[in-house]
């Protein structure tokens, strides 16, 4: 039996309930304290699971807690008592805990969870089982946050009954050196490989044989060094900020900005680049007096937007930016044709996620919400559909408007 991508149908206090993933049902919460009545007094069982140096929890056949050891004890303290009933995202604080019929696991969000679909296998088959997992949850500084867990179920049996054990390892920062490194050196080494290819042909004994272009007052590859210097630049500054904005290190500037103007550059930018070049960029009329932020940061976050807009659309697509203003916000639009399926939808801001399958890709959406969220104190999201396509927006506060002597050039 297998309650992936599929619709499952329960029946609850007589009333029929339907799911998007895993089976909603509970048991009551006399058969909770049973159950962690029969744990508890199995000192065997306690103490192994007490020697286990990470958070660790005890779920029944219907996915709910009804036990912890003394690592997750210690890191809740008395709230770890109100985990008993509650299904891992609803206790870990799922920001997707709650939005299918039946709680944790019900939601279309779920489909993709790697913590739920170990623990489904688990069930099914008996079998220890390990995944991954990125819970993401609303601070209290308003940012998402995305915890990187590693998951792993083992089935164990107390007078007759099966109950699984869910261990929760920390793996956030060996995904985080995971996708740095790979994503740092595919971008690098490709712009230096495109480097080299230039200058090879520049020191070759014959250029005209190496069918160089000439142009007047040199040959058109100078230009061609420039733009790939430039890029390469800009690569390594975009790591460094990405680094920096992680550990909480980066600073942040106030300058003057005029959204029009500010869009308009960066549909430029993108409309004589190699990737955005066989689309057709183009700006909305936008609000034309003038904010203050952080240009470069907006201009960073709005940049990845615009190509992860040209990436999910097919040559001769239109891609629309805009800047648009109500009483207390701004919010920047960047849409393009394409929709993005449920499957892609609930994962897009993670870290480690990419739709791409070659390497370094990926990251973009991820840095969009820490740049925008943390750092612009604004808030990033999106939406999808068949009619509109898909618009990525970053809503940040409408700072105290400057004097027209104070707007950039």
């Amino acid at each position: 039996m297998s309650y992936c991508q599929s619709e499952n149908t329960m029946v609850m206090d007589n009333l029929v309930v339907s799911t998007y993933h895993a089976p909603p049902e509970r048991l009551t919460d006399e058969e909770i304290t049973r159950q962690t009545d029969a744990i508890a007094h199995n000192e065997v069982l306690v103490t192994a699971f007490d020697a286990v140096p990470l958070t660790m929890v005890i779920l029944n056949h219907h996915r709910q807690i009804i036990g912890a050891n003394s690592r997750t004890k210690e890191q809740f303290s008395d709230n770890v008592w109100a985990m008993l009933g509650k299904r891992p995202g609803e206790a870990f604080n799922c920001k997707y805990a709650n939005s299918g019929p039946g709680g944790c696991g019900t939601g279309k969000a779920c489909t993709t969870c790697g913590a739920v679909n170990t623990i489904l296998h688990t069930i099914e088959t008996g079998e220890k089982a390990t995944g991954e997992c990125c819970i993401e949850s609303h601070g209290s500084d308003g940012v998402t946050h995305c915890a990187e867990l590693k998951v792993t179920v083992s089935p164990f049996k107390v007078d007759g009954n099966t109950f699984y054990s869910l261990l929760l390892e920390d793996n956030s920062q060996h995904k985080r050196l995971e996708v740095f490194q790979r994503l740092f050196f595919h971008d690098v080494l490709n712009t230096i490989g495109c480097l080299k290819g230039y200058v090879d042909v520049l020191q070759s004994d014959d250029i005209s044989e190496a069918n160089v272009p000439m142009v007047e007052g040199g040959n058109e590859y100078i230009s061609f060094l420039a733009d790939l210097c430039e890029q390469l630049h800009d690569e390594v500054n975009a790591h460094r900020q990405l680094i920096s904005a992680e550990s909480g290190e980066l600073a942040v500037q106030r300058d003057a900005v005029q959204p029009q103007k500010l869009l308009m550059a960066l549909a430029a930018n993108y409309q004589k680049h190699e990737t955005g070049k066989d689309h057709n960029i183009i700006v909305l009329p936008s609000m034309a007096h003038v904010i203050t932020t952080d240009r470069l940061l907006l201009m960073r976050v709005l940049g990845n937007m615009v190509k992860n807009a040209i990436e999910a659309s097919p040559a001769g697509s239109a891609i629309s930016l805009s800047a648009v203003e109500d009483v207390t916000n701004i919010a920047f639009n960047v849409n393009n044709p394409g929709m993005i399926p449920d499957d892609i939808r609930y994962q897009i801001f993670k870290r480690s996620f990419s739709t791409k399958q070659k390497a370094g890709r990926g990251i973009g959406t991820y840095s969009m919400r820490l740049l925008g969220e943390k750092y612009l104190g604004g808030k990033v999201d999106f939406t999808s559909d068949e009619t509109i396509g898909t618009t990525f927006r970053v809503v940040i506060p409408a700072q105290p408007k400057l004097s027209a002597e104070s707007a950039p050039r």
